[in-house]
């Protein structure tokens, strides 16, 4: 019923758009005009997770922005350059042989042991002989001549007995900027993940890879909102967020760890989540993934049920497939249900907890009426018509009856309507 809502509100509105935007369409990108797709055609774009026609170049790194001119050809550079520490603790009875601002290389001595000083300065020698050798045979170099070196860097001699190595990783991208496209950025500006880089439309599968789910589900869910806001048509998120989450309700396996799972397989996200529970929960390695971004065409033809995926497109492949692959339909949705003629798998619960019931005590005032004795002098509790019922509330006010048993030996009686309006 979600799914059915969502559809009416966002489908309803669609019949004013297309009557709208068809005379306002734009052109295919021909001598620098840039296609700018609106209206209907649009929304289907965004839904169908297409990509779209002069999409814009967008920054896969932090960093700072290049542009290198080669006649008409334009190449922007984002170079990101981190800086990095590599510790070390000086052993015992080790002299350190560097000093702070000495370039050192990866397998040079940073401390010797006393006995073998001298041969620190032969630094050169020993860092060609720790680079050739196995990881086996650096290890007992290491023990033999002192602290070497795992990178190349400047070194920093601390307080403490310990040494550390400052060195940086450099990273870039290079783009490719069309003579027709108009730069965002210029030359020296700083730049982050995901910013555009030239102007057009985004493409999803560029921004999900690089900023990841949270970011293209809010970018598609704006941009649909931008095209109906254009014709001053109001909807609400909820609807399309409805359908933007059953686009990356599947993820592509990239390791399988100890469940049943194959490499590349596209699942369902719960399914793999709840795998992955009953292996850890039996100590063993989880699966890894990365989530898809599917358009709700192929989303409908990629669920666990080969019945609904028929009712939808491609009936003939869908169900030679499932009968190739002798697929089992567990009539899990409404869809499959409604196919057989089944009921669907839908109900409203309703859970009704019922007060705990208490033994409450007379009030003092009913209690001294019914210990008053008649106009013939017998007391309430001995005899007369209410004798019986007097005795019995008397008991269970002083939590003990004629028999002298207590409250937890019997269960308590609760007195029916007639035998309180006697």
């Amino acid at each position: 019923a979600v799914g059915i809502i969502a559809a009416q509100s966002i489908g309803e509105p669609g019949t004013q758009l297309t009557m709208r935007t068809f005379h306002t369409g734009g052109v295919a990108e021909v001598f620098g005009r840039v296609d700018i797709t609106s209206g209907l055609p649009r929304v289907e774009e965004l839904f169908e997770a297409r990509v779209p026609k002069g999409a814009a170049t967008i920054a896969e790194i932090d960093g700072k922005a290049e542009l290198i001119r080669d006649g008409e050809r334009r190449t922007l550079l984002i170079t990101n350059t981190e800086m990095y520490r590599d510790e070390y603790t000086v052993p015992k009875g080790a002299k350190v042989v560097v000093k702070t601002g000495d370039k050192v290389e990866q397998g040079d001595i940073l401390a010797a042991p006393k006995a073998t000083r001298k041969k620190a300065a032969d630094k050169k020698t020993t860092a060609k002989k720790t680079k050739k050798a196995a990881d086996k045979e650096k290890a007992i170099i290491a023990a033999e001549e002192g602290l070497i070196a795992r990178t190349s860097g400047e070194v920093a001699v601390e307080r403490g007995g310990r040494i550390a190595v400052i060195f940086e990783e450099e990273e870039s991208r290079d783009y490719v900027i069309p003579a027709a496209s108009h730069l965002h950025v210029h030359d020296g500006d700083a730049v982050h993940a995901g910013q555009p880089l030239t102007d057009g439309p985004l493409n999803p599968q560029d921004i999900l890879g690089i900023q990841g789910p949270e970011a293209v589900q809010m970018y598609l869910v704006e941009e649909v909102q931008k095209v109906y806001r254009a014709q001053g048509v109001t909807i609400n998120d909820k609807h399309i967020e409805v359908i933007v989450r059953q686009m990356l309700r599947r993820v592509r396996i990239d390791s399988p760890g100890d469940t049943a799972l194959l490499p590349g397989q596209l699942v369902d996200r719960f399914r793999y989540e709840e795998t992955n529970a009953k292996v850890l929960a039996e100590g063993g390695e989880p699966a890894t993934a990365q989530p898809v971004l599917l358009g709700v065409t192929k989303a409908s033809l990629s669920t666990e049920s080969f019945l609904a995926a028929a009712s939808f497109q491609e009936t003939t492949r869908v169900l030679t497939e499932a009968a190739i692959s002798g697929q089992v339909d567990k009539l899990l949705g409404l869809k499959e249900n409604v196919i057989i003629g089944k009921l669907i798998p839908a109900r409203t619960e309703v859970h009704v907890e019922m007060p705990p019931v208490t033994i409450l005590e007379l009030p003092a005032a009913l209690m001294a009426q019914i210990e008053a004795p008649d106009a013939e002098g017998n007391q309430g509790d001995a005899g007369g018509a209410n004798g019986g019922l007097a005795a019995e509330l008397k008991a269970l006010a002083n939590k003990d009856d004629t028999g002298g048993k207590t409250a937890a030996d019997e269960k308590p009686v609760a007195a029916t309507a007639d035998e309180v309006k006697d």
